[in-house]
């Protein structure tokens, strides 16, 4: 079995968020050049596997650097990644902004630690929806993402930070139980 790209893309924000959480904040500079790092590693391995996709005719319509693993097996839901012509320039264009918002974000002096963590798991999660191929992992993946926005938005954003927040998350949220419901309803249907 090869190298597991897209998990390795998806997990090594993670990874970093993890690390930034155990550094202390009077380390500024630690964290931005952690953050650093662990977005530049994910946007390589995403300029690897765009470069290496095969674009051939004859390869239209697959699905590449697939990984599936069982994860939970009472529901038949799969650990189950892969990209395909679409997904996979919106990897390599999440990875590569994730990796420019950490450079723009070089002078965020307020609770920077925090700051650079949730950002950095927000990038893991938007990178789970693109290339998530199960129906639950994409909508873990999807509700992951609401928690590191909030934040970014009611503590570092601008404006009415805390009402633009709380809206964001209720639309989110509104939006995901009709997701969810079409999942379930897939689920019941078709097994």
């Amino acid at each position: 079995m090869g190298f597991n790209y897209l998990t390795a893309i998806m997990f090594l924000p993670l990874a970093g968020a993890v690390i930034i959480a155990f550094i202390s904040s009077r380390h500024g500079r630690a964290i931005r050049w952690t953050a650093a790092l662990f977005t530049f590693v994910p946007l390589v391995l995403a300029a690897v596997v765009f470069a290496l996709f095969d674009r051939s005719p004859a390869a239209a319509g697959l699905i590449q650097f697939e990984e599936k693993l069982l994860w939970i097996p009472a529901l038949n839901a799969h650990y189950h990644l892969g990209v395909d012509g679409l997904s996979c320039p919106l990897v390599l264009l999440t990875a590569f902004l994730g990796f420019l918002a950490v450079l723009i974000s070089w002078k965020v002096h307020e609770r920077p630690r925090e700051y650079f963590a949730w950002l950095l798991l927000l990038e893991m999660s938007i990178i789970g929806v693109f290339a998530s191929l199960d129906l639950l992992l994409f909508f873990v993946m999807w509700e992951i993402e609401v928690i590191p926005m909030y934040f970014l938005i009611s503590i570092w954003g601008s404006g009415r930070r805390d009402y633009s927040a709380i809206k964001y998350v209720i639309y989110t949220l509104f939006g995901s139980a009709f997701m969810l419901a079409g999942i379930l309803s897939l689920y019941i249907t078709t097994g």
